[in-house]
């Protein structure tokens, strides 16, 4: 009799603390959704298409729109510190909070670079941003172990592809009202346009502190406690002996640098050599963000069905398709369409990076070993952002050679009453490199194919399903309930 009111006393106690774990999980989940979408706030108004206005109104020359492309990759380089600090630590949250507290400082620091001269105005834009972003990359290798705890790894796929479609959806909205302000300002203070953006330096300044006060709130997990201390070495080498991880950062290395040498530059194309304003290049990206959206959904699920080797296998192949589509926006049969032209590839390559980007993310998290995340992940930090780093420098010093020469390739139809020319390439300038890009990322996705994922296939009959599955996805958009989806977004983003 005792033993029965025993076990029915222990039921008891666990039924009732099971609304309470939930409710926990419930605020957890919330917390770091709000977290994610001040982040992406701060983010929207300081990189992408604002940061390289900037740097055009400051008077940048190409170098140093290179030099400041590579600046969130080459700080990546403090992961290899920031590992050995949480290691020692062991106090994830705190480390979290306190880099990304001082880092956000120096936003405000970039905003005083529309007060100063030309020259002295870009460098402490670049310092500015390097010492932030460097702060940044201390707090998301804590982050990153953080969170590979806190989200069960069966939830990854629809887990992060929710947060990154609130985060998208804010993203477009900023973004929208980011432009307005600069071309208003534009409007009523012609030529002091670089304080426009010191303005929105400042906002995202301002959100990145309420931030830091959510993270600081967000739950902690204690860090599992470790048998017998491992030497430095040790630990950070850990991922490099591992020859299927070791395979994946080859893969995401290469990829990472051709996507590099081209994309931070779409930006600075559409500006100078397309001449064309702002309010356009934010409506091509905002449209972009928007295909982002929609796919991320899709993505998210896929992923959790078949394998992020698969849906990597179909959204890198179109992404790349997307950078040779830009090999022909010279073209002159191209430019009495070329702005349709460029609304497609921007649709594209939305779809595609949805893929690529939560894919290549949750594949590195799902083959870090459970205690050994953070040094697999800031290996893969590392030795992926070194080449992502590279390239827009790279991109920079040979803008110059390139714009000074030119490969084109037509074919002619003589015999007519006049000869008939049809120019079918022509690399000139800032189309050399977008060309280069599209051949190195044939290589990263042929050494994908040595990259093994447990828990996961590539099976052909099963990527015609997952082909199948998207083109319903897609299909489904078009119809009433498609539309109403998306239209409800909002009310999913109360519920979460």
């Amino acid at each position: 009799m005792e033993v029965l009111d025993s076990k029915t006393d222990s039921q008891s106690i666990v039924a009732r603390e099971a609304p309470l774990v939930e409710l926990e999980e419930h605020r957890t989940s919330r917390l770091i959704l709000y977290d994610a979408i001040a982040s992406e706030a701060m983010g929207t108004l300081t990189t992408g298409v604002f940061l390289a206005g900037f740097a055009v109104a400051l008077g940048a020359d190409y170098l140093a729109v290179g030099v400041l492309a590579a600046v969130p990759f080459s700080v990546q380089l403090l992961q290899i510190p920031a590992t050995l600090l949480v290691e020692r630590l062991r106090r994830r949250r705190d480390i979290c909070v306190w880099a990304a507290g001082i880092g956000r400082i120096f936003l405000l620091g970039a905003a005083v670079a529309s007060l100063l001269p030309s020259n002295a105005g870009v460098v402490t834009l670049i310092v500015s941003l390097a010492i932030y972003q460097g702060m940044a990359s201390i707090g998301g290798c804590a982050w990153n172990s953080w969170m590979r705890d806190l989200v069960p790894p069966s939830e990854f796929g629809r887990f992060f592809g929710r947060r990154t479609m609130a985060t998208t959806a804010v993203s477009i909205a900023l973004a929208l009202l980011g432009g307005l302000l600069i071309d208003g300002w534009k409007k009523y203070f012609p030529g002091d346009e670089a304080i426009g953006y010191s303005i929105l330096f400042t906002l995202s300044a301002l959100i990145g502190f309420l931030g830091v006060y959510l993270l600081r709130i967000t739950p902690d997990r204690p860090m599992a406690p470790v048998e017998k201390a491992v030497h430095p070495i040790a630990l950070l080498s850990a991922p490099l002996r591992d020859a299927n991880f070791r395979r994946l950062l080859v893969f995401l290395s290469s990829w990472n640098f051709a996507i590099n040498l081209a994309a931070p530059f779409f930006v600075i194309y559409m500006l100078k050599t397309l001449d064309y304003p702002m309010t356009a290049i934010l409506g091509l990206t905002v449209t972009s963000q928007l295909s982002n959206l929609v796919a991320l959904g899709l993505w998210g699920t896929l992923i959790d069905r078949f394998s992020n080797k698969a849906v990597l296998g179909i959204a890198a192949p179109l992404f790349l398709l997307c950078m040779l589509a830009w090999t022909f926006t010279g073209l002159p049969w191209a430019k009495p369409m070329l702005f349709y032209f460029l609304v497609g590839i921007h649709v594209l390559m939305g779809l595609s990076t949805a893929g690529v980007g939560l894919a290549s993310g949750n594949i590195a998290m799902k083959l870090s070993p459970t205690g050994q995340a953070t040094a697999y992940l800031a290996a893969n930090s590392v030795v992926t952002a070194s080449c992502a780093a590279v390239a827009p420098i790279l991109g920079g010093l040979f803008a110059d050679f390139f714009a000074s020469h030119q490969l084109t390739l037509a074919f002619t139809w003589k015999g007519g009453r006049e000869d008939v020319t049809l120019q079918v390439l022509d690399f000139h300038a800032w189309t050399f490199f977008f060309a280069i890009a599209c051949l190195v990322g044939l290589y990263s996705l042929h050494r994908l194919s040595f990259v093994e994922e447990p828990s996961g296939t590539t099976d052909r009959l099963l990527l015609r399903h997952l082909l199948l599955e998207a083109r319903r996805s897609v299909h489904s958009l078009s119809s009433a309930a498609g539309l109403l989806r998306v239209v409800r977004l909002p009310q999913w983003l109360v519920r979460t």
